[in-house]
């Protein structure tokens, strides 16, 4: 699905996002461990696995990291990034303690550690932990679209992710607190169809009801 000129979501169990304008960034990898959807979307579009620049991974979650060891082995080139505090959970390098278990995706080297306010890729890395300790959103600050991983949810309506998924449910709740702060009209979800317009009243209204 096209969001905007050079935003792309491809829908799966946990949606991933490509930004084609003048870079190739991939966001989140998908609960298939062959990264199919993805492959497939960058054959179609006449674009090579090798043309990733990047690779941004929202949380460790399963659905959202099974595919990253298939990524990264037909794009040795693409820069890892995850956020400093899901990095060694991302690499395996750490057990992760939260729901829902320890990892079962094959481990990955982390490139980048980005932090809360980082500039990457031509996004602002916002740390919105609580549904994981270094859970992330991206913010295209020109387009005003939020890449909002599991830091929302947009199944049946805007609202946070199911507790029984998030380490630490006050801090997810406080993390969907920070994203109102933010202007932005689009929102991409992992789970749920994108806000197309008026994201970020929508987040305020949300906000002001936890």
């Amino acid at each position: 699905m096209e969001i905007a000129k050079g935003v792309h979501l491809i829908e799966t169990y946990a949606n991933c996002a490509l930004f084609t304008d003048g870079r190739l960034v991939l966001v989140d990898t998908s609960v298939d461990d062959t990264a199919k959807d993805i492959f497939n979307w960058l054959r179609k579009n006449g674009r090579a696995p090798g043309d990733l620049t990047s690779v941004v991974v929202t949380h460790t979650h399963p659905d959202h990291v099974l595919g990253l060891k298939a990524i990264k082995s037909r794009a040795p080139g693409a820069k890892i990034a995850v956020h400093r505090d899901d990095a060694d959970y991302v690499a395996r390098t750490k057990v992760y303690p939260g729901p829902p278990g320890p990892q079962r995706h094959e481990a990955v080297n982390v490139d980048v550690r980005l932090e809360d306010g980082q500039k990457f890729e031509g996004f602002l890395v916002i740390h919105t932990p609580g549904h994981t300790p270094g859970h992330l959103a991206l913010l295209d600050t020109e387009r005003k679209i939020l890449v909002a991983g599991d830091s929302l949810n947009n199944e049946k309506g805007l609202g946070p992710m199911s507790d029984k998924y998030n380490i630490d449910p006050a801090q997810h709740r406080q993390s969907i607190k920070k994203l109102a702060n933010y202007e932005f009209e689009t929102i991409l979800f992992g789970h749920g169809g994108p806000i197309l317009r008026g994201g970020s009243q929508q987040v305020k209204a949300l906000a002001g009801k936890l």
